[in-house]
């Protein structure tokens, strides 16, 4: 479970942010709420904002921890910074992510100078106790690196210590890397392995235009899939699957992230004990096994519609049938993190409002974090006031996000939130200028 995460100096956001999903002092849908160790937590969020107010930005700030992960520290691009100002060009960026997870909570989080593309600090901190207990830290421009264990497992002490300089990688993905190929069961290693699988498996990024995977078999799972996109009005009546060559998928990636893909399958489902799982690529779902002999079993889903006998790929279904395709698992996971950026795209509005309710009804362990512009979610009857939250940029052009409990006084249980908010009384809203003349 996610509990906050901080960001600076990242595209429009120049000062440091807060995001929190800890549950605030408000009443309604209690239901909403996880109870994790001493904390509430909030198992849905939702943002509202003008056009270029940083929603998207804070989705993909979110999800630098798995683009440096998969991709190195190298394939960033180099303007990544706040470019309001020149003097941040030097400046280091900040990601931090507060984790829950087996009853333990976690510091994750490293600094980055974007334009020099070098890592400066990165850190894992266990935060369970009153007193902090250091996992392991780097910091790069003192060439230190430390843990607060006093007896370490070899592999990991080795690392720690050849990872002291090491400017270009982190070292959360290296030790896992060491880890997988010496296929090391010891115990010291449950921190390190449950905080990676969180932040590269279970944090899942919706981007119709990548690749993503899921730990989920669709075709094994169609039942309960089924009945969710009958009570959705989706016309699919059955799934089934054709078998396929893994070079098929091969062909649609570039041989660098083929190569990294490959790897995180054979993670899953060695390291992970995941039997299969499923792939999406463009407008495309694959199931993909890997078998004892080393080879994949890959096949690609059909689907069969009322009245026709036909079956149909993914990529023949209408963009609102994809798109409830790929947010589907949020109802039939578990313990997983959902971010996805303008939910109600594709989607009638109609079919936005079912989905959450269905999803918040739910007695779901996963989270859902969404950008949107449908005020149909601004509803205290659907969420609550410190389930909302707006991103909006200033004069200057950086972008704040600040969360409705800040409105309280104004944001009573009684008001139409969806007037206030398109009043401007919360900010984050455009000002239209009707008199324009050409």
């Amino acid at each position: 479970m996610l509990i906050g995460f901080k960001v600076k100096n990242f595209r429009s956001f120049k000062d440091l942010q807060h995001f929190s999903l800890l549950a605030g002092k408000v009443r309604n849908n209690d239901s909403h709420i996880m109870e994790i160790g001493k904390h509430k937590v909030l198992k849905f969020s939702g943002m509202f904002g003008a056009n270029g107010s940083g929603k998207s930005n804070f989705i993909l700030a979110l999800s630098m921890v798995q683009t440096i992960m998969s991709k190195g520290i190298g394939a960033l691009i180099n303007n990544l910074y706040y470019r309001g100002s020149e003097i941040l060009k030097d400046e280091d960026s900040y990601f931090e992510y507060e984790i829950a997870l087996n009853d333990k909570m976690y510091s994750y989080g490293f600094e980055i100078n974007i334009s020099k593309k070098e890592i400066i600090s990165e850190w894992l901190i266990d935060m369970t106790k009153n007193t902090e207990k250091i996992i392991f830290e780097r910091d790069l421009k003192r060439n230190l690196s430390n843990t607060g264990y006093k007896k370490t497992n070899s592999i990991f002490s080795n690392c720690l210590v050849e990872m002291k300089s090491n400017r270009s990688e982190l070292f959360l993905k290296e030790i896992i890397r060491r880890i997988s190929m010496s296929k090391n069961d010891d115990e010291f290693f449950d921190d390190i392995l449950s905080v990676y699988r969180f932040l590269m498996f279970d944090m899942i990024i919706v981007k119709p235009q990548t690749h993503k995977l899921f730990d989920i078999d669709y075709y094994k799972r169609k039942e309960k899939i089924l009945k969710i996109l009958e009570a959705l009005d989706i016309n699919i009546t059955d799934i089934g699957n054709e078998q396929t060559d893994i070079k098929n998928i091969q062909a649609k990636l570039p041989d660098n992230v083929y190569v990294d893909l490959m790897h995180d399958i054979d993670l899953m489902t060695s390291r992970f004990n995941k039997i299969s799982c499923t792939l999406r690529i463009e407008n495309d779902l694959y199931t993909i096994k890997k078998l004892s002999d080393g080879r994949y079993d890959v096949n690609t889903l059909k689907f069969k519609h009322k009245n026709s006998d036909s079956s149909f790929g993914t990529y023949e279904e209408s963009d609102g049938t994809i798109r409830i395709l790929e947010l589907i698992d949020i109802l039939l996971s578990k313990n997983k993190l959902f971010l996805i950026d303008e939910l109600d795209s594709s989607l009638h509005p109609i079919l936005v409002d079912g989905l959450l309710k269905i999803f918040l009804k739910a007695n779901t362990t996963n989270q859902l974090i969404i950008t949107t512009h449908e005020l149909k979610t601004l509803d205290f009857d659907l969420v609550r006031r410190d389930e909302i939250w707006f991103a909006e940029k200033s004069e200057n052009g950086d972008s704040k996000i600040y969360s409705l409990e800040e409105f309280k006084d104004v944001a009573r249980f009684d008001r139409k939130i969806d007037k206030a908010y398109m009043e401007g009384r919360f900010g984050a809203i455009a000002t239209i200028n009707t008199d324009y003349e050409n």
